[in-house]
């Protein structure tokens, strides 16, 4: 069966396929102008009018089910009497992709599966939904390793590229007996399924999980009769550490009878949690090392303090990460190239360059056998701090004369990690200490956030760029426009403030206003949005042109420097040496930029070589911008693409006071 890579569906052009089934085929699809990617479904025979609208009816039903573990279906569109769904990626594949047959996983960690698909039965079955085919390559790992319930029917088919290997014969669908077999409860064998079948099938998962084999095997017959007949196998005998009060939890949800069962699907999630808390025994998934012997110290050196064999945990996020597919894929497949070991994310500050870092790290996570950890190195100033704070972050304590950095190279030397260095623009001197780092430590890889590229030798620069802009010249409807990253996340900023906020024809073109003339900045995005209780988009454009002023009042459990946009202006300015600033400072009286001629001329003092390295530099720190000429010398800018923050001299004029330097 010939595949649609290539090809054009609606919106979106495929690019990869990621599963096929026997109804349809799921393709990895990107939007062919805001560039993000969604799993397109495409049934794969032609449809009569009627199976059309059938079709067409389980779209608007899946549509409705809004819940974080759910598969979301962003639209449904029709080529040639082709149905397809534009839905939800999941990049990390399946949980059968993640824990292959046979693959034996921790009570703590099936807890945490069961609990996400609980909770989106649950409100399945709320909304007069029953799934009828749960097992593990229907349950999707979402970006932040969250987990996604698909395939709400036969007729859908999983994102996953991996197939559960079961025969045709294991595979039913006839009239109302839909499902897996070797995951069907008693009653859906006889075509009448009900909100407890889908916790019997969870509860197969489950027993699967712990013992790395399904309670039932055999052909199409013998499967049915031993659910609808014969008692699961011990799970005790089968998994020795398992508790009798787990198993007993397990063997309720797969009772013959439905009546039997737990109430509810979140009643079976509650009890496996219960007993699970009261058996701290039966590991978290994770070792502990405690603190080497002095004997041990002595020798090497160092000693570990009382910490976990991995490193810490990564900061959880409180919010969604909006519109940087893209870039996540981009920097996480530079990261995976066996040469790159060093990935800088560069940008002026409020960017976003610490939150596409963190979500990159998540991405990679599994690939680095969760060995990944986070350095937050915003709060220190002096290089010399720069490598006890990874020590610390890793739980290594210095023991005798050994210097600390010969340590944390002993520690590394041999250990696969993922580290993500964020905020270096304050104490970039320190630069070279990575390089020797990476040097001693082969399996070692570097992730760093910085507002300045750190010019080392193997670094790869990644320019962390604006979010996706409309054009202002011909907004779109405001159905389209809402898609658009920017957009969505004044939205998403607004509504946490103003909760029945909504984008409408009426405030469309002004909010995408904002957006461009904030120059997708997500910091100065957000800080505008955060108006939104008072001032309506068209009142706060209007404001737009005291921008410093207007931008201000972040979040107060955020750093000083993003409070406010002069903050994060003069954060980076103050980073500057005295000849930077002053170069700075008299590039601000040209309005909407200018040429390097131009700069030579009023800014150069004689010396033309001097100028292009102070511009370079200034570029490098991301405080100043290049505007590229066709067939001419590029034209620098001041902060943002189109000079808005900074497009005539009264604005110019306006920062170089904000940050208290005179001219």
């Amino acid at each position: 069966m010939a595949d649609r890579v290539g090809q054009q569906l609606g919106n979106y052009r495929l690019i990869q396929l990621l599963g096929r089934g026997g109804f349809a085929e799921v393709y990895l699809g990107e939007h062919i102008h805001l560039g993000t990617r969604a799993a397109i479904k495409v049934r794969t025979t032609k449809l009569n009018d009627a199976e059309v609208e059938k079709f067409r009816h389980e779209a608007r039903t899946l549509a409705r089910l809004e819940h974080p573990h759910i598969v979301r279906v962003l639209e449904f569109g029709l080529e040639e009497s082709t149905p397809f769904l534009v839905m939800t990626y999941a990049p990390h594949g399946s949980l059968r992709s993640r824990h292959p047959k046979g693959t034996c996983v921790s009570l703590s960690t099936v807890v945490t599966y069961v609990k996400q698909v609980a909770s989106a039965l649950h409100y399945a079955h709320e909304a007069g939904l029953i799934h009828r085919d749960i097992k593990p390559s229907n349950m999707l790992v979402g970006r932040n390793q969250e987990i996604l319930l698909s395939d709400f029917g036969m007729a859908m088919v999983s994102q996953s590229s991996e197939e559960d290997s079961l025969s045709t014969q294991e595979m039913v669908s006839v009239q109302e007996m839909v499902g897996t077999m070797p995951y069907m409860a008693p009653e859906q064998f006889q075509g009448k399924p009900m909100p407890a079948s889908d916790q019997y099938a969870l509860a197969i998962a489950v027993y699967e999980w712990l013992s790395g084999e399904r309670p039932f095997h055999g052909a199409f017959p013998e499967i049915a009769v031993k659910h609808s007949l014969t008692a699961p196998p011990s799970l005790h005998e089968k998994v020795p550490d398992i508790r009798p009060a787990v198993e007993a939890v397990i063997l309720k949800a797969l009772a013959k009878e439905p009546g039997q069962r737990y109430p509810t699907v979140l009643d079976f999630a509650a009890a496996l949690e219960q007993v699970s808390q009261s058996n701290p025994d039966l590991d978290s998934g994770e070792e502990t090392l405690f603190a080497l012997s002095l004997g041990q110290a002595a020798k090497t050196g160092y000693a570990l303090n009382s910490v976990k064999a991995r490193p810490p945990s990564l900061p959880a996020q409180l919010n969604s990460l909006i519109g940087r597919e893209r870039e996540v894929a981009e920097v996480c497949t530079l990261l995976r190239r066996p040469e790159v070991r060093l990935v800088t994310l560069t940008g002026p500050g409020g960017i976003g360059k610490t939150r596409l870092g963190l979500q990159v790290v998540i991405d990679l996570k599994d690939e680095f056998a969760e060995e990944v950890c986070f350095v937050p190195l915003a709060p220190i100033s002096d290089p010399d701090l720069v490598v006890p704070t990874i020590a610390k972050t890793l739980g290594l304590a210095e023991v005798g004369s050994q210097p600390l950095f010969s340590i944390l190279k002993e520690y590394l030397q041999e250990k696969p990690l993922l580290l993500l260095l964020d905020n270096f623009e304050q104490i970039v001197a320190a630069a070279p200490r990575l390089t020797e780092l990476l040097t001693a430590c082969p399996h070692l890889k570097m992730l760093v956030t910085s507002r300045a590229v750190l010019h080392l030798t193997g670094e790869h620069e990644f320019p962390v760029p604006p979010l996706a802009l409309p054009d202002r010249e011909q907004f779109p409807e405001s159905e389209v426009l809402s898609q658009y990253a920017a957009v969505a996340l004044f939205t998403q900023r607004a509504q946490a403030v103003k909760p029945d906020f909504r984008v409408s024809d009426a405030n469309a073109a002004a909010i995408a206003e904002i957006c461009t003339r904030l120059d997708g900045l997500p910091l100065a995005i957000k800080l505008a949005a955060a108006r939104s209780k008072l001032l309506p988009p068209q009142a706060l454009l209007a404001r737009l042109e005291r921008r410093l002023q207007m931008l201000t009042g972040g979040p107060r459990d955020a750093p000083a420097r993003q409070q406010t946009l002069r903050d994060t202006i003069a954060w980076s300015y103050h980073l500057l040496d005295a000849q930077e600033q002053l170069l700075f400072r008299r590039l601000s009286v040209f309005v909407g930029g200018c040429t390097l001629e131009a700069a030579e001329a009023v800014c150069g003092g004689g010396d033309a070589l001097a100028l292009l390295d102070g511009i370079g530099s200034l570029i490098d720190k991301n405080l100043l911008q290049q505007a590229e000429q066709k067939g001419d010398e590029p034209r620098i800018m001041m902060l943002g693409r189109r000079g808005s923050i900074e497009s005539d001299r009264s604005r110019a004029g306006s920062m170089v006071r904000a940050i208290g330097a005179g001219t």
